[in-house]
């Protein structure tokens, strides 16, 4: 598998958990501002790249138990609120449960992006690669250097009755002033949220507001999830990207999986040197 070596991981990542430098546990270099040559609000074109601050932001360090040999995990989705989870329902905490005893065991459930499937939405605005983002009429094209996903948001059209179910779900947008808004639905539940496996269900439905701050030089993106079956309320979460046209996109090789093969218990395998 293919990892950006721009990209510090440990051993969590090669487990399909990707736990990226947290906030107070040895934290990278922040991302340089890098001035926006567009004036123009509506013009989120270019390369942009997650930042150091989001991962401080909407990363939760979940302390599991006293016993747990994983005792943190990185790039969570959840709450801005570092002390609330998600209004799960009794459905959503049984498959989190399920993940977080995996995860206290020792042998996680493996991440679909371990057997290169498509991260799925909102996952892929996290993922720590650089998203190229390209413009034209009636469409917003998403192009995600991790294992080349796309994402096509289709502009002032209604979202389909019956979305056929896929990993990246049918997005629709329009512009409300200064902010581009996203309509996901859609979405196949054997995807997760986030890198700690949090679940959603097929009637999930994510709605992203995006626009540019601090001058163009970052992309705000505030989602809102509502799923009846995983959780009992709507909630959101908050992610910030740079603009980076110091970053191009490169290729990304993950087809082999020949470093964590996931295991037939479902687990994911101990990564071979």
């Amino acid at each position: 598998m293919r990892i950006r070596s721009k990209t510090t991981l440990g051993l969590m990542a090669a487990l399909g958990l990707a736990a990226f430098t947290l906030s107070g546990a040895g934290a990278q270099t922040p991302a340089p501002r890098i001035v926006n040559t567009s004036k123009d609000p509506k013009d989120i074109s270019g390369v942009w790249f997650i930042t150091q601050e989001i991962r401080m932001n909407t990363d939760l360090q979940i302390r599991t138990r006293e016993n747990s040999k994983n005792p943190s995990i990185g790039q969570v989705m959840w709450p801005q609120n570092p002390h609330r989870e998600p209004p799960f329902s009794a459905w959503g905490r049984e498959r989190w449960d399920k993940h977080l005893k995996a995860m206290i065991a020792s042998a996680p459930i493996a991440d679909p992006a371990t057997s290169c499937i498509p991260h799925g939405v909102p996952r892929i605005v996290i993922a720590p690669y650089p998203v190229q983002i390209v413009q034209t009429p009636g469409l917003v094209t998403m192009l995600y250097e991790v294992n080349h996903n796309i994402r096509l948001v289709h502009l002032n059209q209604p979202l389909p009755k019956n979305p056929k179910i896929t990993m990246m779900g049918y997005s629709v947008g329009h512009w409300e002033g200064d902010t581009l808004v996203v309509e996901t639905v859609g979405l196949d539940d054997s995807a997760i949220l986030d890198e700690a496996g949090t679940p959603h269900s097929t009637k999930l439905k994510v709605t992203e507001r995006i626009r540019k701050i601090d001058g163009g030089s970052l992309l705000e993106e505030t989602m809102t999830f509502e799923d009846p079956i995983a959780y009992t309320a709507p909630w959101s979460s908050r992610s910030v990207l740079a603009w980076r046209p110091d970053i191009p996109l490169t290729e990304y090789v993950c087809e082999e999986n020949n470093r964590n093969p996931v295991a037939a218990d479902g687990s994911t395998a101990v990564p071979t040197k």
